[in-house]
């Protein structure tokens, strides 16, 4: 991200440190940088909070009311999202892993929402753009009726008959991939904890809060998978970075669509590291803190318009998984006021 979206460097940390190092020793740079660490995360984790105070509101469609993409808000979160992409991207490839973005929403078709009229077209032509293999599976999803592969009128998310399909469209890809290997591997003491952000052996019974009770179950590595993965490899790895569409609320592990995908290539791990309200830039982060060390020779990354609209500021300040204010840029804070504080 680029200047003002994240705040400049905090001038108050580097006088606390400035002001601590006198008395430190040189033989603990460890501890002196984990409490560099500390500091750091206390004073972000205070200036959200200010901020989210100050800014309550996350516009989502709203930025798109008027039907018009080429706003200088819009074209600043669209160039966010590329720069993002473009990162991943490079990330990916230097692994050695193929690169294939999908485009899964089951809000298109006939009751598209404003995010996906414009977003997807962008998102499409980006990837084009940047050479990335990008599919499409809007058009097949917009065929569905959406109270069989979702849980409406309680929830958009998929049901077991959504998760089914998803899967058969998912299946081409990976089929298409079989030979894609990656040419990074790490030693195990390398490897962080986990691979992906659920806690490790998460084992219970969750609903949202929509009476739709399902069951939840991580492996030690943080992903939602039954098994841990196991090196050194014996099968081919395929990474899905993705939110909900990937992570997919309300069905038991069983039923989701990359446990389904197991099933028909034995010889894959199908890697879930899917996050709910999650969006590209949570995806760069995790990858380059965890997922990249599963060593993946596919990596499938799950994304629709409302990526997008995700840059905005105050959405980022919610629910980022990295931690680090932002402040609006001018664009961000003309419409702020003219939509929330008239």
């Amino acid at each position: 991200m680029k200047a003002p979206y994240f705040i400049a460097a905090i001038g108050l940390l580097a006088a606390t440190l400035s002001s601590g190092c006198a008395g430190d020793s040189a033989s603990e740079p460890h501890k002196a940088g984990s409490n560099a660490a500390d500091i750091t995360a206390s004073l972000n984790k205070k200036r959200i909070e200010e901020l989210n105070k100050q800014y309550p509101h996350i516009p989502d469609e709203k930025i798109l009311e008027d039907h018009n993409p080429n706003t200088p808000l819009y074209t600043e979160l669209k160039a966010r999202y590329k720069e993002n992409l473009t990162k991943l991207k490079q990330d990916v490839e230097a692994t050695g892993a193929q690169f294939v973005v999908i485009i899964i929403t089951p809000e298109a078709g006939k009751q598209p929402t404003l995010v996906n009229v414009y977003g997807i077209p962008f998102i499409k032509s980006t990837c084009s753009q940047l050479g990335i293999e990008c599919v499409d599976l809007s058009p097949p999803l917009a065929t569905q009726d959406l109270k069989v592969i979702t849980q409406t009128p309680k929830d958009g998310h998929w049901s077991k008959k959504g998760a089914i399909f998803l899967a058969s469209q998912l299946s081409p890809i990976i089929k298409k991939h079989s030979d894609a290997k990656g040419k990074i591997t790490y030693k195990d003491a390398e490897r962080p904890e986990t691979f992906g952000d659920l806690p490790p052996n998460d084992d219970e019974v969750l609903d949202g809060g929509k009476n739709l009770p399902y069951h939840l179950t991580a492996n030690g590595q943080g992903c939602r998978m039954s098994h841990n993965v196991k090196f050194p490899k014996t099968k081919q790895h395929i990474l899905f970075l993705g939110g909900s569409q990937i992570y997919s609320p309300f069905l038991d592990n069983e039923f989701i669509s990359t446990s389904l995908l197991e099933k028909e290539f034995p010889n894959a791990e199908m890697i879930n590291t899917g996050m709910i309200a999650s969006s590209l830039d949570d995806y760069v982060s995790l990858f380059e803190d965890k997922a990249k060390y599963c060593e993946p020779d596919l990596v499938i990354v799950q994304t629709n318009g409302g990526d997008v609209t995700d840059f905005f500021f105050s959405n980022r300040n919610h629910l980022s998984r990295i931690q680090t204010p932002r402040m609006p840029s001018a664009a961000e804070q003309k419409f702020y006021d003219e939509t929330f504080n008239k």
